[in-house]
């Protein structure tokens, strides 16, 4: 895993973490903040498998 890897998941944990903190102080129910977390997890997924491949 290279540095840059490293702390692109390191940036990606922290906007799911903030995303979901966000969410829950609305409810569950923003939408838009919803996305973002479904997005970050993906993206989270994506590198994490392709870094560990």
């Amino acid at each position: 895993m290279h540095c840059d890897d490293k702390r692109t998941l390191i940036i990606l944990k922290e906007n799911i973490i903030s995303n979901f903190n966000e969410l829950k102080e609305k409810d569950f129910e923003d939408k838009i903040i919803l996305k973002k977390l479904n997005d970050s997890i993906a993206e989270y997924k994506e590198l994490k498998s392709e870094v560990n491949a």
